[in-house]
């Protein structure tokens, strides 16, 4: 177990509740009983569980291996099928293509794909290819949001990055996964983990033995090969 909120318990029944919603809405659209409109509406959904059944793997503790195999797979049906319309979700699903050592062939469809966005700027580019960005430093679509973290790649010191990892639960209060352990009804909780974090904090290479046990910090990820 890596997650310290929930049990092993909790997540395979979150993890095994997930998998059949995307079997339900696999089989809808083989069996053409989904409109043709509601299709690629339904694969972005299917993407959106699978990021989360990911996570929930990373949060119970499943091998790192394991988890990138899966991640792979993903990568394939988001440059496929999906489309890139929340920069959150593509901020961390380019931190995490980094921090499994995913191919370069495949990092570079992802920057493809995530460049159609409207919100693609420096803090994704420099997550996915580091000090080749060739992006301006100032293009940066949540300056507010992300402005430590944007600290931190310029100035290289760890109070920086700490203040910015141990503020970024809170400064997610308008996230749809925020506070989501407390719901007691339905299974909407994955894991807590700052990706982004985890992936500038390796592309600077700070010293981080210290952090293994930082909440909200993936170091088995990051310390992934």
């Amino acid at each position: 177990m890596r997650d310290i909120i929930k049990t092993r318990e909790y997540f395979d029944e979150f993890i095994l509740e997930e998998t059949k919603r995307i079997e339900k809405f696999q089989a809808r659209i083989k069996n053409g009983t989904l409109k043709s409109d509601r299709v690629i509406p339904v694969n972005y959904k299917i993407i959106q569980i699978k990021i989360g059944i990911i996570i929930a793997k990373y949060s119970r503790g499943d091998s790192i291996e394991d988890i990138k195999l899966e991640f792979e797979a993903l990568i394939d049906m988001i440059c496929e099928k999906g489309y890139v319309s929340i920069y959150e979700d593509n901020l961390c699903l380019a931190s995490i293509a980094y921090l499994l050592d995913i191919s370069m062939e495949k990092i570079m469809r992802l920057r493809n794909k995530f460049m159609e966005s409207d919100t693609y700027d420096y803090l994704i580019d420099f997550v996915l290819v580091g000090l080749e960005s060739d992006m301006d430093s100032e293009k940066i679509s949540f300056l507010r949001q992300y402005k430590k973290i944007l600290k931190f790649i310029d100035d290289g010191k760890k109070e920086t990055f700490l203040k910015y990892l141990r503020g970024w639960y809170q400064s997610h209060f308008h996230s749809s996964w925020y506070d989501t352990h407390k719901n007691e009804k339905y299974k909407l909780y994955y894991g807590y983990w700052c990706f982004e974090a985890g992936a500038v904090a390796k592309r600077i290479g700070i010293s981080d033995e210290d952090l293994q046990n930082e909440q909200y910090y993936p170091y088995d990820m990051i310390h992934f090969r």
